[in-house]
């Protein structure tokens, strides 16, 4: 899967709790975003496909 950039604002303490999330995951906060949606999607019972967003 290709990833793409993109640009985002977030509430100042939500980014920190992001940046403490990966620290203590060793993950990127890109990647603690990414895992946070996958997992709002999948309790929501929304089916996440690759293809869609190309």
């Amino acid at each position: 899967m290709t990833k793409k950039p993109f640009t985002t604002r977030l509430d100042p303490s939500i980014l920190a709790l992001a940046q403490q999330l990966a620290e203590t995951e060793r993950r990127s906060i890109t990647s603690v975003i990414e895992l946070a949606l996958i997992e709002y999607a999948e309790r929501r019972g929304v089916e996440i496909s690759a293809n869609k967003s190309e």
